[in-house]
């Protein structure tokens, strides 16, 4: 839950806004957080050198894999 927060300076009988924050600012955040391996609903296990995430509709995930089936591409015009 976001708690927002407004600090006030009143000049001149006017309202200014100081500050607006809203939640709690993170202050470190570590380098595994970002592994794509740490996204909920992305499986890699197979992942091989040249492997793209496909979705898998029937698991609900996105899948690491070399093969595709059923797509069609589209590459619009340059």
């Amino acid at each position: 839950m976001a708690i927002t927060r407004v600090k006030k300076v009143t000049s001149d009988n006017s309202v200014q806004v100081k500050k607006v924050v809203v939640g709690t600012p993170v202050r470190r955040v570590s380098s595994g957080a970002f592994e794509i391996n740490n996204i909920r609903g992305i499986v890699t296990d197979n992942a091989e050198d040249g492997s793209v995430l496909v979705y898998d509709g029937d698991n609900d995930q996105w899948v690491a894999q070399k093969t595709l089936e059923d797509t069609n591409i589209t590459g619009g015009q340059f």
